[in-house]
């Protein structure tokens, strides 16, 4: 279950100041609003990304850092301003209405940098 934080730029520019955060914006914009996503496929791609690699040559000890950080920190933080809707128990999550913006947001923030 999702709270809804004000959505202002401040917030968002917050949220999306985490490389991780950046990463999944923009993965998860390339779905339609309610495409289920398995957070294990996630942090493959976003390790991946990292690497430099194709996902699926991401190892073990790799997926797991990615995974644990996304669970713990970064998919609960995105839940909480309602960008993703992300289910703890399936360890699914798919993007909300708010994914577009964010990540409009997100190539602003990456050119900024």
């Amino acid at each position: 279950m999702t709270t809804d934080v004000d959505f202002d730029s401040v917030a968002v520019f917050s949220l999306l100041g985490n490389r991780r955060r950046l990463l999944i914006v923009g993965y998860l914009s390339l779905f339609e609003e309610g495409t289920s996503v398995e957070v294990r496929h996630l942090a493959r791609v976003v390790r991946g990304v990292e690497l430099g690699k194709p996902p699926r040559l991401v190892s073990s000890n790799d997926y797991e850092s990615a995974y644990n950080s996304l669970i713990q920190t970064h998919l609960p933080k995105l839940a909480a301003h309602n960008v993703v809707e992300y289910d703890a128990s399936r360890k699914t999550l798919s993007p909300t209405h708010r994914i577009a913006q964010c990540a409009l947001l997100a190539q602003i923030t990456h050119y900024l940098n």
